[in-house]
């Protein structure tokens, strides 16, 4: 496969799945930035005050988008059904501006659902637990794209899904199982559609943001604070804690410059860490 750039300056449908977490309202106000007059976006999380908050954030910092807050209720629910339902009920709301039928030039959704950075270790587990965390981030992305892929009315259009990763939580590490576990799958899952989707014009970017600052230290059963290093497997995991923290911010900024300038290949994993310029 050959190397990718994104025009990202066009009259898009832009769905943000996962607005919640410290990288989604960067990840909302700077893509949008980008995007033309007469552009549909569409906000999906479960946090209906967070999703206003954002709303308002870019329909104030940019002029000429439609913005449509889908609030899921919570992710154990999410379905092909409900991103069905969803899809066909935004897409067929009238445009704001004057003008006919709605047509995009590109569509683009951005997998940022998910607490992977969560404050208590999460092992052991019960069976139950494993299903309700794989079915927010395993199975609802897998579901939202399938429906996002297939819509009718975006056949003829050029798609681009991006994965927000982490190349931290695909490394072993003790009392991790179950996230690493999901992040794997997911890892794998995308790079998989690259390839089975390609010649439908869908692209495909899985990009990990770096370790945030916003990170906060894990604690175990007892409230006890627990090293990092401390869950590492081996030295090989262990490099991961010696790079820098990155914000919110300049994650958002890498992941805009390698869509726009930087260029990458469908399917393939991207690294904040792979080049320190921005």
């Amino acid at each position: 496969m050959s190397a990718k750039r994104m025009d990202l300056k066009k009259k898009s449908l832009f769905i943000l799945s996962g607005v919640t977490n410290p990288l989604g309202k960067h990840l909302a106000i700077e893509m949008c930035s980008r995007f033309q007059m007469g552009s549909l976006v569409m906000l999906m999380d479960v946090d209906d005050k967070c999703l206003q908050e954002v709303r308002q954030e870019i329909e104030t910092s940019t002029k000429g988008l439609q913005v449509v807050c889908c609030n899921l209720m919570e992710w154990q629910n999410a379905d092909s059904k409900l991103f069905h339902n969803l899809l066909a009920t935004v897409l067929s709301l009238p445009q704001q501006e004057a003008g006919g039928f709605r047509e995009f030039e590109f569509a683009l959704i951005v997998h940022n659902e998910g607490t992977f950075a969560t404050h208590m270790l999460m092992e052991p587990q019960d069976a139950e637990s494993w299903m309700a965390f794989a079915n927010q981030h395993l199975y609802a992305p897998v579901a939202l794209n399938q429906e996002f892929i297939k819509c009718a009315a975006l056949k003829d259009t050029p798609k681009l899904l991006i994965n927000i990763n982490s190349q931290f939580m695909i490394q072993p590490m003790f009392y991790s199982s179950l996230k690493c576990s999901c992040k794997k799958a997911r890892d794998m899952y995308f790079r998989s559609i690259a390839s089975d989707e390609s010649l439908r014009n869908v692209t495909v970017m899985s990009y990990a943001p770096g370790i945030l600052k916003t990170h906060q230290p894990q604690y175990d059963e007892n409230n006890n604070v627990i090293d990092v290093a401390d869950v590492m497997a081996g030295e090989e995991e262990e490099k991961w804690l010696k790079l820098p923290r990155v914000e919110p911010q300049q994650a958002t900024l890498k992941l805009i410059n390698i869509l726009e300038k930087i260029s990458f290949i469908s399917g393939h994993d991207v690294d904040y860490y792979d080049t320190y310029v921005l």
